[in-house]
């Protein structure tokens, strides 16, 4: 009785008044009508309406006379082993019949899902864990630089061209910016930022390491939970597949990798145009690595409207600068040309 008072919500003084008048005021009314042998009679009446009471709940609460045995129990138990026994008497009851519906229709076992084998990887994937829902997906990988590595979880953002990272992280791998480094402007959720931009020795995703990774400062751009976000400089060396059956985001190398956004806030481009009589155009182009690690090789674009040409350089070591010349094929004359970087390779 007590159990069942607690299971239709009822203050605890109603169900232990409630439960003393059921159980034992039948029991005090058939014994104050008796003159002799009172005591027998009441723990005759007492037992006999018990039992009755005991197999006429399932018709008046049918579906909780298990739980309830077990609830009831279990108040008047000091431990674990009481509600233990408990269960086990419960467990042991005859089954109530079918007379009417339970008052709380009883939740439905969600059903399991097998959970899928680990993904077969190709050579040139690997499959980093993530956590989140939609768009705030974070993967944990790792930055490198001067010696001193740091594991971080990264928010996965395609809308960012730069990985960011915030200034405190950047003291633990024994980073300090200072005014001589790259600036850019960020549009970040709470506005623009101005940011600077640090080349970091390199970022490991699994065990694949990306070597020359450049990160922009931004501490707004960090969270309880994440430590900033994680780049089109990184994420675009790959074809990402989100396996949401295993919660894995599959990185697989793309057939090139153009570091242009890492090379490009350290180099200097300078470039003359010189057109002759007749429509003959000769470009000079000058390329100049300012920044602390060497340049594999790479090209200059020059764009006049709608065309477009190449002009390659080769390997550039810190502090070099390289010159070189190019006739631009017969077409259309141009007003101004543009020249920049297409890309580019450490």
């Amino acid at each position: 009785m007590l159990g069942l008072g607690l299971h239709r919500h009822a203050p605890s003084w109603a169900i232990s008044a409630t439960a003393t008048l059921l159980i034992f005021g039948p029991a005090l009314l058939v014994t104050g009508l008796v003159k002799q042998d009172r005591l027998m009679v009441f723990g005759a009446t007492v037992g006999i309406w018990s039992i009755g009471i005991f197999f006429g709940l399932p018709i008046y609460f049918p579906g909780e006379r298990q739980q309830a045995v077990v609830t009831g129990m279990s108040l008047v138990g000091f431990d674990e082993n009481w509600e233990a026994l408990a269960r086990k008497m419960a467990d042991r009851l005859p089954p109530e019949p079918e007379v009417a519906e339970p008052e709380l229709p009883e939740a439905i076992l969600a059903p399991s899902v097998a959970s899928p084998g680990p993904l077969a990887l190709a050579p040139h994937q690997i499959a980093l864990p993530y956590e989140g829902e939609g768009r705030r997906l974070t993967v944990e990988l790792a930055i490198e630089h001067n010696r001193h590595i740091v594991e971080i979880d990264m928010m996965l953002d395609t809308g960012a061209t730069y990985t960011t990272l915030p200034l405190p992280l950047l003291k633990r791998l024994g980073v300090t910016p200072s005014p001589d480094d790259p600036q850019i402007t960020l549009q970040t959720a709470n506005g623009s930022r101005d940011a600077q931009l640090i080349l970091l020795d390199r970022l490991w995703l699994g065990d694949l390491a990306i070597d020359g990774v450049v990160v922009a400062t931004c501490d707004s751009c960090a969270s309880q939970d994440t430590s900033g976000l994680l780049g089109l400089n990184v994420t675009g060396g790959y074809n990402l597949n989100i396996d949401a059956d295993r919660r894995e985001v599959v990185f697989s190398t793309r057939q090139t990798y153009n570091r242009q956004l890492d090379i490009k806030p350290f180099i200097d481009i300078r470039a003359t145009v010189s057109k002759f009589q007749g429509g003959r155009v000769e470009v000079e182009t000058e390329v100049a690595n300012v920044g602390p690690r060497g340049i594999h090789e790479g090209q200059l674009s020059i764009h006049c409207k709608d065309q477009k040409w190449m002009v390659p350089f080769t390997r550039l070591e810190p502090g070099d600068t390289q010159t070189n010349a190019a006739r631009l094929p017969s077409h259309d004359p141009c007003d101004q040309y543009q020249v920049g970087l297409h890309e580019a390779a450490w």
